[in-house]
């Protein structure tokens, strides 16, 4: 592994030199890491996604009591933490182990990759020239007990069964969730405010439907899922996040504010990859990721909208007053 994968795989901080990036070159050969920017680029979107992700508000609010609450808060950061290692020494390994073929030009798809091969038995092919035919072809294989041949595969089966699971879990909250606001915040609202509960169940169906047609052809026509995800990620970090912490923590916040800041940091990440943008903002700005100005934009409408707007009264207040 240590042949195959750089020398700053095995270093704690990797390829960050804070103090090399600002007065140098590029660090790296391929340049596409050699700002402390680019890593922050990558960690607020998911550090903000995880701070306004709208299951884990249902979940610590369907705790009995803020102690069970608590409790899940510390199991979850734990297990997390594990889990995250896990995969990502998972990636590491089978991007080593298995450095070309399908996983090199499919690089997303290294952890199946893994699953279905990296728990079979080693196959080595030998090649040996011949000066008067062709080369001769050898294939060995690795013996293994049955008893540990069978673990192996079942470690593997495990694994691609565990890629399933967090497939169809995660495409479940993102079907269900954007279908239900979209039912209550706006058919249920706005349209049909006294519809039945047979009309409602058959627009949430529709819903669910169709959103799940939409998302078959964004990843019918993705070339990068990674790409696609940090997209998404930083459109709900600038836009969300912020108004979601500033309801719990900042009394002074209005509805006013959260909407002028939900609409910005939406409008500022879609328009951020225009070529408006790069023909009028200097390249050392527009080649940067949207969620640097998406998320000052976002948080200066909330503050400057809040202080200009008259203070939420006390009914407003309550929803989130301690005891």
């Amino acid at each position: 592994m240590h042949a195959a994968l750089p020398s700053s795989h095995f270093q704690i901080f990797g390829d960050i030199h804070p103090i090399n990036s600002y007065l140098g070159p590029d660090i790296l050969p391929d340049g596409t890491r050699e700002r402390i920017s680019s890593a922050m680029e990558l960690f607020l979107p998911t550090c903000l996604l995880m701070l306004g992700n709208q299951s884990m508000y249902q979940k610590f609010f369907s705790a009995k009591s803020e102690k069970d609450a608590t409790r899940a808060v510390t199991g979850w950061i734990i297990g997390t933490i594990l889990l995250e290692s896990v995969i990502v020494a998972l990636a590491v390994a089978g991007s080593a182990v298995f450095p070309t073929g399908e996983v090199h030009d499919h690089p997303r798809e290294v952890l199946a990759y893994v699953g279905l091969h990296g728990f079979s038995p080693t196959q080595t092919v030998t090649t040996t020239p011949n000066l008067t035919g062709p080369a001769t072809v050898v294939t060995t294989y690795e013996i293994l007990p049955p008893f540990t041949l069978h673990f192996l595969q079942l470690i593997g089966a495990l694994l691609v069964g565990a890629i399933f699971a967090k497939i169809i879990s995660t495409a479940n909250n993102y079907l269900f969730s954007p279908a239900t606001n979209l039912v209550n915040d706006i058919f249920v609202r706005y349209i049909r405010p006294n519809s039945g509960n047979r009309q409602v169940l058959f627009v949430s169906r529709l819903m669910v439907v169709l959103l799940g047609l939409w998302a078959l052809y964004q990843g019918l026509h993705t070339e990068s899922v990674l790409k696609k995800a940090l997209y998404a990620y930083t459109i709900y970090s600038a836009a969300l996040t912020p108004v979601i912490l500033a309801a719990f923590y900042w009394r002074r916040a209005t509805g006013s504010a959260a909407v002028a800041s939900i609409f910005t940091g939406t409008f500022v990440t879609v328009f951020w990859d225009s070529a408006f943008i790069h023909a009028h903002v200097p390249a050392i700005i527009a080649e940067r990721d949207a969620i640097f100005p998406a998320l000052v934009a976002s948080l200066l409408c909330l503050i400057i909208v809040s202080l200009l707007t008259p203070k939420p009264d006390l009914a407003h207040l309550k929803a989130f007053a301690g005891n």
